[in-house]
């Protein structure tokens, strides 16, 4: 039995979806519809949101074969993000935003896209958030790239130096997943890395994974590097994404149309136990 700390992105949590909940999430008296307090405000629009996680992921199916799994991801989360978390988890930061947990033998890391972290408005203003901030504070050196790949290149690279930070003062190594962001040929440079499993989710959606995969980084490139949104790369990355979107709506593997399901979290885990 190993202890394992998740941390990541939506896809580091399980299936999403808009109705059945599974094993694990909350719901109220009808255990078969999901009723939120603002159930109105979810609703709202031509269909619901797939803002609901239905069933547990990879780290739920671990725990079935006898492991300790405390899942730090959440929906939206940077890579930015997925470090301060386990920060706090790992007593690393004050925790501000999730209690303090037992010492993991292993990390295990859903990658996400690294232009998440590239904003305008970076500073959070809490006090409590400061070992947020200082990643953030690093985004100067993202100033001199000449393409979105660099651009991704150097944004990964603040994330991998705070996960070497966190293993050279514990030791605790980290299992990379590679979800909507990569390694980009980084991981030579670095010694917390114990196992990486590439290519998760590009061999599930049979594509190469765009360097942007949110209009929120696309629309923050454009106000903030006019100059790398008006190339080429710039437009076949935006078309790649569209490709992406167009897929997971007609595929059978995205129940919501925006994450694998349960089907393909417990092949994951299955996958990446033997490295645990």
């Amino acid at each position: 039995m190993k202890k394992i700390l998740v941390i990541g992105d939506s896809n580091g949590l399980g299936e999403w979806g808009q109705i059945t909940p599974g094993p694990g999430v909350a719901n109220n008296n009808d255990n078969t519809i999901f009723r939120p307090y603002n159930q109105d405000k979810y609703l709202e629009g031509n269909s619901p949101k797939p803002f609901q996680l239905v069933y547990p992921g990879f780290g739920y199916f671990l725990d079935l074969k006898g492991h300790a799994t405390c899942n730090y991801s959440f929906g939206g989360a940077g890579n930015f993000e997925a470090i301060f978390r386990s920060e706090e988890a790992l007593g690393l930061a004050p925790p501000f935003t999730a209690p303090t947990f037992y010492t993991p033998d292993v990390i295990i890391w859903m990658l996400t896209e690294p232009c998440r972290n590239y904003k305008k408005d970076t500073r959070s203003g809490e006090a409590g958030l400061w070992d947020l901030d200082k990643h953030y504070l690093r985004l100067s050196e993202t100033d001199q790239c000449k393409s979105i790949i660099e651009l991704n290149q150097v944004l990964m690279k603040i994330a991998f130096d705070g996960a070497q930070k966190i293993y050279d003062t514990l030791k605790i190594p980290f299992i990379l997943i590679e979800g909507w962001g990569e390694t980009y040929g980084l991981e030579s440079n670095y010694t917390f890395i114990k196992h990486i499993h590439k290519g998760w989710l590009q061999k599930i959606l049979g594509k190469q994974i765009p360097l942007l995969t949110s209009w929120n980084s696309i629309n923050d490139l454009k106000q903030l590097r006019p100059d790398l949104a008006d190339t080429d790369e710039f437009k076949e990355e935006v078309n790649k994404y569209e490709d992406v979107i167009n897929y997971m709506a007609s595929s059978d593997d995205f129940p919501d149309n925006g994450h694998p399901g349960r089907i393909l979290h417990k092949k994951l885990a299955e996958e990446i136990e033997p490295y645990v």
